[in-house]
Formats: C-alpha cells, structure tokens, sequence
C-alpha cells in the first residue's frame, strides 16, 4: 500500500526564491538582464528552404502579468521595417489575439548606438491593457528583433527601460549543437522505437517527439510558470512530449497549421526513487476489497484535487468523468496502474489515460490523451503503445 500513495507522489515541484535582483541571460553570444522572478527559454530553429538560422531569447514575468520579453535574431540582413511588418503579419495570422491590438507607424530611433527601427503597439485584448515596442536593427551581417510590453504600470518603467538597456550583442553566429541520447529505430510502419536511458518504447508514426527549441515547448514552460507560480499548483515535468507530427514543423505552414487544429499528446515522465520505493517489475498485485477501495479512492481523490486547484485560479477545468483503477501487466509482463478519465478542452472532450510502470527504484508515468471526437484518428494506435514499453534493466 505504500507504494502506492508514495507513487502519487513522486512528481512534486521544488520551488526556490531568487535573492538577486537580476539575473543575466547569455545565449550564442547575445545577453540580456531580466528579473530574478521571470522565467526564461532559449530556442533555435533552422529553415532549410532560405538556409537561415532564427535564434531567440524568451522571458516572462511568473505570475498573471502579460509582461514579457522576446529578443530573435537571423543570420541574414533584413531590413528592420520589413523585419517588424512581416512578425505583426505572422502574428496576427497565428494568433487571433493580436488581431486587437493598434499599431503604431514604424519610425527611426536610435538603439543602443545602432540605428534602429521601432513600432509602438497598444490595446486591450480581452480587457487586460497591453502596451509595449518591436525594436529591430542590424549588427555584423545579422538581423535583430526586440520585442518587449505589458501592462501600464511596466510599459518604459525603470524595469523595462533597465531591460532595454542591458542587452549586449557579439554573435559569432557559431550554432549550438546538443547532442542527443535517444535512439530510434522503425519497428514496422506505422511505429518508431525510442530507446531512451533508463526505458524504450514504440510511438506511432503519427506523432512527433517535441523539440524543446519549439514554440509549443515555449508555451508550455510560460504555462507551467504561470501555472505553478500563483498557487503553487503541482504540474508535473515531463521528460519528453510527442505531439501531432508536423506540430513544429515551421518550414511547412500549411502542414503546421492542420497539425495544431488535431490534440493528442503522449507524455514521458521518469521519477528515480531508492530500492523497493515501487512494485518490482512483474510483481503479482492484489489487494483485498477494502485495500483496492482505498487506492482506488487515493487516485480519484488526488485527480480532484488538481483539477480543483486549477479552478482556484481561474483555468475553468472541467473533469466529466473518472473510471476506476487498473491493474495489469503489458505484453512484456511490466505491471501497471491505469486509471482513464475525461475532461473538457478547449474544442472537444479529452480521453486521458494515464499509466504507472513500477520497476522497484524506478516509476514511468506514461501519459496518453487525445481530443474523442478524433478518436479514429489517435485510438487504435494509442492503445498499443503501453504494450511497447519496457525499462531498460528488469529490477
């Protein structure tokens, strides 16, 4: 019984407070000083068809306020006012919310002794005031793009002008390779093995391993910062995210745009405990009546628990069902724990399942959800993917 409520958990977030003030942001020889209590991500993507390179630096106040910054540079010359016009179209195309919001003439100023052209924008999306500057110039046969507002209170505060001003630029243009520790294999096709560290399993070919310079990885860790700041809600890390295939592919448009109108998700969280913490990894599970009932209950219990925290700081989340536990063995004889629920999204109800995967010092949560009324789409496959799994080394 231990093991069981020592599983629910194991995925809790640690919370540190920065003492500092400011905290400096280096990325491929850009920096930038932003608030000890913002978040920050950096990412690159490459496209093949122009052979350019778009690097960015994002950051984020933690909590509720819509004051951010985002810093993208280009290995190529642009000029600064197409550079500025062509990310207002981009955006307001991707992103209805910009579509409220007024833009300002494009002018010339000076920027940290670069001549620079800069755009003021305005507005009141959704009732909350936004107000903030597109910056862009050139430097070393590279193209710059600043983009910085919020709220009243921030717009050319001390803090945002300190933002501004910090900024300090020697891009070599040298790319930073990350070295990967995933191996894949085609195992028929209409699946792909990863073989990960500690664990391997099988995803459909339908589905893509998130890049984590992504714009969907972005907005995932600004959701979750956002998420956890304000009440310190647990959302658990995931070590990987697969995501409808052609989710992040920016090269492709019109493929992007039909894979972010699907929703379906597998999620890969690993938790490392000491010995005997989980069941080992065949173990015969039984429990009697009044034990099942209590387990059962805990995982019930605990699922409400954060849909009602979510609710306390206004995401409207909504659980319409939740089926009892499950116990089970994959065709691999790893032993599981399986509880399925469902829940609103934003265009559809949701079916989530989540699996638990005990290897004595070691758990996977494996995380499967997708949008019901595409359930021909995702199903049948998705079904398939707890019987791929195996951990590395049977304990």
């Amino acid at each position: 019984m231990e093991k069981i409520f020592f599983c629910l958990f194991t995925f809790l977030p640690l919370f540190v407070n920065c003492q500092n003030r400011w905290k400096t942001v280096d990325y491929n020889e850009v920096s930038i000083q932003i608030p000890s209590d913002w978040g920050n991500k950096n990412t690159v993507n490459y496209f093949e068809d122009t052979d350019i390179t778009e690097y960015q630096i994002s950051a984020w106040r933690k909590d509720k306020s819509i004051n951010s910054l985002a810093i993208q540079w280009v290995d190529a010359e642009i000029e600064s006012n197409l550079y500025i016009e062509a990310m207002i179209k981009m955006q307001q195309e991707r992103f209805p919310i910009y579509r409220q919001i007024q833009f300002g003439e494009i002018v010339d100023i000076d920027f940290l002794g670069f001549k620079a052209k800069k755009c003021h924008f305005y507005g009141n999306p959704m009732d909350v005031s936004i107000e903030g500057e597109y910056i862009a110039f050139t430097k070393n046969e590279h193209t710059y793009m600043v983009l910085i507002g919020g709220d009243k209170s921030f717009y050319k505060s001390n803090d945002y002008n300190h933002i501004l001003n910090s900024i300090k630029l020697n891009f070599s243009g040298a790319v930073q390779q990350k070295e990967s520790n995933i191996k894949t294999s085609v195992v028929d096709d209409n699946f792909t093995r990863y073989e990960f560290r500690n664990y391997s399993l099988s995803i459909p070919n339908t589905m893509e391993l998130r890049d984590e310079n992504s714009f969907m990885s972005l907005s995932e860790e600004i959701m979750k910062d956002k998420f956890q700041s304000t009440k310190k809600i647990d959302v658990a890390d995931f070590n990987f995210v697969f995501q409808p295939a052609g989710t992040d592919d920016v090269q492709n448009p019109e493929n992007q745009k039909k894979a972010l109108a699907l929703y379906s998700r597998v999620l890969i969280s690993y938790q490392k405990g000491t010995t005997d913490d989980f069941f080992r990894w065949n173990d015969n599970i039984t429990f009697s009546q009044a034990e099942y009932y209590e387990v059962n209950k805990t995982f019930k219990d605990n699922l409400l628990a954060e849909f009602n925290k979510g609710n306390q700081m206004g995401l409207n989340m909504e659980l319409l069902n939740i089926s009892d536990i499950k116990i089970s063995k994959n065709i691999n004889k790893y032993v599981y724990i399986e509880q399925q629920y469902e829940r609103k999204g934003l265009n559809g109800d949701v079916k989530v399942i989540d699996y638990y995967l005990h290897n004595n010092d070691e758990i996977v949560k494996l995380t499967i959800s997708y949008r019901i009324s595409e359930s021909d789409l995702w199903k049948t496959d998705f079904d398939k993917i707890v019987d791929t799994f195996s951990f590395t080394t049977k304990k």
